[in-house]
């Protein structure tokens, strides 16, 4: 599979977090897209999960080197190069080690990820995400 630019960019962004950090790892839609359970589409953001707390700007200042705003910023998310990153806390979090076009990934088990979904089944994608993957065990079979 060739990657698209978009998700490359991510990809290297997500690797500079994830090689800063040995408690982190992606969870949410893409693991599930990498996984095959859920075709490719385009990325909205990725989902960070942590399993220690750790601030945003510790992040941006350690896997970026760029300097922490003088205010903090609310709420989870992480800006960087345009790439969208969301920060989840879960200290019960595990991970597989999945290599994916020349990225060694930590990913967020099915499970887990269907468990935290779970709370999200009013948002559209979420429920389509769910509908896809229902439709991918039943027939028996992942999409990769």
């Amino acid at each position: 599979m060739e990657l698209d630019i978009q998700l490359e960019k991510y990809l290297e962004d997500y690797i500079k977090i994830q090689n800063s950090f040995d408690f982190i790892s992606l969870g949410g839609s893409l693991p599930l897209m990498i996984y095959g359970y859920i075709p490719f589409r385009k990325i909205k953001d990725f989902d960070i999960i942590s399993t220690q707390y750790i601030d945003k700007n510790e992040i941006i200042y350690k896997a970026f080197n760029i300097l922490p705003p003088k205010y903090p910023v609310k709420g989870n998310h992480i800006t960087h190069n345009r790439n969208k990153f969301d920060l989840y806390i879960n200290p019960k979090a595990t991970y597989n080690f999945i290599f994916f076009e020349g990225y060694n990934l930590r990913l967020s088990p099915l499970e887990e990820i269907l468990f935290f979904k779970s709370y999200h089944l009013n948002k559209k994608k979420t429920k389509e995400d769910f509908k896809t993957l229902i439709n991918t065990i039943s027939n028996g079979h992942t999409n990769r």
